[in-house]
């Protein structure tokens, strides 16, 4: 009885190339539309915004450990919708659930002639501060509405809102990082005055320096 025998012939080496390299191609298209955006927030085609991959990146660096002193949020959540008003230019969107209790708060500060002071919230990154503050008499102060991270070296601090001479200001601000976030004011006058300060949010603490 006899039997047949079938014999497998090596596959060229020119196909075992075209294999190769065609694999490579698709490691690499997988590796720049998708692996870079979603992993490290690599975009160079800017395909990974269209498809929503850098989102995956950013929702992964906000979720970290609290830092110490500063109760911190839940989680930080940016958006990549189109949905704007009419006319209008949508911008990015921070959604933050907040752990620390809301509070409010309302204090009067007097600045004597020619000096300044500060008062500072302590927010976590993701945390919310609203406030409002008036003079009492219509003086104009010198503003500025900054932040600093902790332990901040003498220049290492972020102005968010600054005037030269204005009798009132309110604002929102959620907090770009841990740490200190407040106002300097300075009385350039050769009178004292009192400004009257509301704030509201999901601060720890408010203190006067």
């Amino acid at each position: 009885m006899s039997e047949s025998l079938h014999i497998i012939a090596p596959a060229p080496k020119k196909e075992l190339l075209r294999g190769v390299l065609a694999a490579c191609a698709i490691a690499a298209v997988l590796l720049t539309f998708a692996v870079l955006p979603a992993e490290y927030g690599i975009d160079p085609t800017g395909a990974g915004k269209l498809l929503g991959l850098t989102g995956l990146h950013q929702e992964s660096r906000e979720e970290g450990p609290p830092s110490s002193g500063f109760a911190n949020t839940e989680a930080i959540a940016t958006t990549l919708s189109n949905v704007a008003a009419k006319g209008e230019e949508r911008s990015l969107t921070i959604a933050a659930r907040q752990q620390t209790p809301y509070r409010s708060d309302t204090m009067d500060v007097t600045l004597p002639p020619g000096k300044g002071l500060e008062v500072k919230t302590r927010l976590a990154k993701g945390q919310a501060l609203a406030y409002t503050w008036k003079t009492s008499a219509g003086e104009l102060l010198l503003q500025d509405f900054h932040g600093e991270p902790p332990n901040a070296g003498k220049d290492e601090f972020e102005s968010f809102i600054k005037d030269k001479a204005v009798s009132e200001s309110r604002g929102v601000l959620i907090a770009p990082f841990t740490g200190e976030h407040g106002w300097y004011w300075k009385n350039t006058s050769a009178a004292p005055v009192t400004l009257t300060l509301q704030t509201s949010g999901f601060y720890s603490d408010i203190v006067r320096k």
